[in-house]
């Protein structure tokens, strides 16, 4: 996987907070091109107006990759996960939009 702030500070879960933020990423544009506001997509993917603001504001922390990844069905988006032999010692984790 490509070098990032997280793996810069040398965080173990660095892989899964890139991933995430991929998402996070992923999921604000949903809410942009969908013209959305946040209490509409709090509604579609059942949160409150705060959590969709935390979201929206890359709050990685806060979500689990299975929640975004839920987050991001609940918009519309299929969600596909495909398993293939790295050709390396780690695989990696990524996002393809």
């Amino acid at each position: 996987m490509a070098e990032s702030a997280f793996h810069a500070l040398g965080l173990p879960d660095a892989d899964d907070l890139v991933l995430r933020a991929q998402l996070l990423r992923r999921i604000a544009d949903v809410v942009r091109e969908q013209d959305l506001t946040q209490a509409q997509a709090g509604a579609l993917i059942g949160m409150d107006q705060p959590r969709v603001s935390a979201l929206l504001n890359g709050k990685i922390t806060k979500f689990s990759t299975d929640r975004l990844l839920r987050a991001l069905s609940d918009l519309g988006q299929d969600v596909e996960l495909r398993i293939t032999p790295a050709g390396r010692p780690k695989g990696r984790l990524h996002v393809a939009a």
